[in-house]
């Protein structure tokens, strides 16, 4: 099996937000990504061995001929079927050529012969990674980190898949100890120090941003320092600054999706529009991205436009409450009652004091003609109206 020499090129969100700062620096993942990139090789039409097929598999995918590499693993595994190493090639082929789906049921077979393969388990989470499950990514990589903790590919991959997922906690405590350990490892700085923000342990990524600011860039530095006052509530001057932070590096990792929230926080509707679009030009997979720009759309009354983003938004973090009740809206909105009745009635059971949801189901009931649930979620919503009188004004979080 041949390993990866080089990420792939300019944008390199698609493999996480850390991948981007370690490339520019020279720093590569071949360890990593080589689960990607096996190598096959072109498959001779009159090739009737299993050796001629893999040494065939094996050129082909050498010389770029990735279709002619799938074709000769695919014959080579009717002759080994229970090759480990001949499934994890042929996955490596099928990801190479964007069948990721693919690749992952060879990688699984793979794994179910041989279960502590550490090659296999990580290319598995690669391909759902590009899959955007990254619930199932970070399932394997922690399986994987159980028996190779200290292995720092696995380490900065999971830690994106938990901010992506919006674990903030699971990320500050995954990355934590190897700040303790190496504080100069800049990967780790930034991951924990942006974990922290979004975790609102505001005074702790501050530590962190100190840390930066000796070997990151001003960009750098001033993203996190952006993050940090959109999370304070200081929406106007976390703009000015996550603005500062893109004029030195538009490339940012997360940067145009900041700065879009603090847009929209500042009631800049249509520049955070344009931030959001900008955001997902250089990763279709940022949530944020997607449930903001889909809420803002929705808003505005767009729900077809909306959609698509909204759906996204909740595919990736099936668990988002917020991504949940704005598909169900803009379910309600389309007139797809009962998938909006599913929606509305998940965010209900788990979120029960969150009282737009019961007037929405109080509408949505009414529609459905189930005039006692109606009277139900309006009663609710009384209850909730005097709850909320008597607490009195609250203070803003």
């Amino acid at each position: 099996m041949s390993l990866e020499s080089s990420p792939p090129t300019r944008y390199l969100l698609s493999w996480g937000i850390f991948f981007q700062r370690l490339s520019r620096s020279g720093t590569l993942f071949s360890c990593m990504l080589a689960v990607l990139l096996v190598g096959p090789s072109q498959t001779s039409a009159h090739a009737q061995s299993p050796q001629a097929l893999n040494k065939d598999a094996e050129a082909a995918y050498e010389r770029g001929d990735i279709q002619q590499a799938i074709h000769s693993y695919e014959e080579l595994l009717k002759f080994q079927p229970d090759s480990v190493e001949v499934r994890t090639n042929l996955g490596v082929a099928l990801a190479r050529s964007g069948r990721y789906s693919d690749a992952v049921t060879q990688y699984e077979e793979a794994l179910h012969l041989s279960p502590d393969n550490p090659i296999v388990r990580l290319n598995l989470a690669l391909a759902w990674y590009k899959l955007a499950s990254f619930d199932k990514a970070a399932t394997e990589l922690e399986h994987l980190r159980a028996k190779h903790a200290d292995n720092r590919q696995s380490l900065y991959l999971l830690a994106d898949c938990y901010l992506r997922l919006g674990r903030n906690g699971d990320a500050v405590t995954l990355l934590q100890p190897f700040y303790d350990a190496s504080p100069e490892d800049h990967t780790v700085d930034f991951a924990l120090g942006m974990a922290l923000i979004r975790n609102r342990q505001i005074q702790k990524g501050e530590v962190i941003i100190d840390q930066v600011l000796k070997v990151g860039t001003h960009g750098e530095v001033d993203l996190l320092m952006g993050a940090a006052r959109l999370a304070a509530g200081d929406s106007k001057n976390a703009a000015l600054t996550i603005h500062k932070a893109l004029e030195a590096d538009a490339t940012l990792p997360l940067g145009w999706s900041l700065y879009g929230r603090a847009l929209l926080d500042s009631e800049d509707r249509q520049g955070a529009i344009v931030s959001f679009q900008k955001a997902l030009q250089d990763d279709p997979n940022d949530f944020d991205a997607n449930l903001y720009l889909g809420g803002v759309l929705r808003h505005d009354g767009d729900t077809t436009a909306a959609a698509p983003y909204l759906e996204k938004a909740l595919r990736l973090r099936p668990a988002s409450l917020e991504a949940r009740f704005q598909v169900g809206m803009v379910n309600l909105a389309l007139g797809r009652l009962e998938e909006a009745r599913r929606d509305l009635e998940q965010v209900e059971q788990t979120s029960p004091d969150f009282q737009e949801v019961h007037v929405q189901l109080a509408a949505l009931y009414a529609r459905l003609h189930l005039i006692d649930d109606r009277k139900r979620e309006q009663e609710i919503v009384l209850k909730l109206n005097e709850k909320a009188r008597e607490k009195g004004p609250q203070p803003r979080p």
